[in-house]
C-alpha cells in the first residue's frame, strides 16, 4: 500500500489540518468584518435619525415663531394660528416614529449582532456600549422625552385653544376640529409608545403618596397624628 492510499483511506492529507484552521480563521475573519460593517451602519442610521430629529424640532419652533410674528406684529389674522396644532402632529409623530426606529434598532445590536460578536471575539464585552448608555439614560429618559414631546402638543393646545372664540364660519370650525383631532392622535401615540415608562411613573408616585399618608397617619408623641 503506497503513501496516497493510505492518506485516501485516513481521509486527511499533510497540511489538511493547517488548511483547515486557515480556512476556519479566514471565516471568521470575514464574519467579524460584515459584522462591524453592519454595525457601523446601523450606528449611522440611528445617528442619522437623531440628528434629523433634532432638526425638525428647530424647525417647527422656527414655523411657529414666524407665524407668531404675523400674529402680533403684523397683526396678521389670528385664525393662521389653526395651522399649528396640525403641524405639531405631524412633527411629534414623526419623532416618536424615527424614536422608534432607534429602539428597534438597538434591539437587534443587541439581539442578533451582538451574539454573533461574542461568538467571533470569544469575549462577551463586545458591543456593550448600547446597554450601558441605555442604563445610564433611563433615570432621565422620561423627562427628557416628556419636556421634547411637551413643546408639540402644549403650543398646539394653546393655539387652539386661542382661536376658540374667533370661529365663525364652518370651514373654521373645521380647520379647529382638525387640528384637536390631530392632538388627539399625538397624544394617543406619545402614551402608546411611552407606557412603559408611564406605568413606572405612575407608581412610583403612587408608591410616594401612600408613604406621605402613612406619615400623616402616623401618631406623634401626645398621640394626635403628626
Amino acid at each position: 500500500m503506497v503513501w496516497d492510499d493510505l492518506v485516501r483511506q485516513s481521509g486527511t492529507a499533510p497540511g489538511d489540518e493547517a488548511a483547515h484552521a486557515s480556512l476556519a480563521a479566514a471565516r471568521v475573519d470575514n464574519r467579524t468584518n460584515l459584522l462591524v460593517a453592519e454595525y457601523n451602519a446601523i450606528r449611522a442610521v440611528m445617528a442619522q435619525k437623531s440628528a434629523a430629529s433634532h432638526t425638525l424640532v428647530g424647525g417647527y419652533l422656527t414655523v411657529v415663531a414666524v407665524i407668531l410674528g404675523f400674529v402680533v406684529a403684523n397683526r396678521a389674522d389670528p385664525r393662521l394660528l389653526l395651522a399649528v396644532p396640525v403641524l405639531a402632529a405631524i412633527s411629534g409623530i414623526t419623532i416618536l416614529r424615527r424614536r422608534r426606529d432607534r429602539e428597534a434598532a438597538n434591539t437587534y445590536i443587541r439581539d442578533v449582532l451582538r451574539p454573533v460578536a461574542v461568538e467571533c471575539s470569544g469575549d462577551d464585552r463586545v458591543f456593550r456600549w448600547d446597554d450601558f448608555y441605555a442604563r445610564q439614560k433611563d433615570s432621565r429618559s422620561l423627562l427628557y422625552e416628556f419636556g421634547l414631546q411637551l413643546v408639540f402638543p402644549l403650543s398646539g393646545a394653546v393655539c387652539l385653544v386661542v382661536t376658540l372664540p374667533l370661529l365663525g364660519s364652518v370651514g373654521e370650525w373645521l380647520a379647529w376640529l382638525t387640528g384637536l383631532s390631530f392632538l388627539i392622535a399625538l397624544v394617543s401615540a406619545y402614551v402608546h409608545q411611552n407606557r412603559t415608562h408611564l406605568a413606572r411613573t405612575v407608581t412610583g408616585v403612587h408608591a410616594v403618596g401612600l408613604g406621605l399618608a402613612r406619615r400623616l397617619r402616623r401618631p406623634g408623641r401626645d398621640g394626635r397624628p403628626s
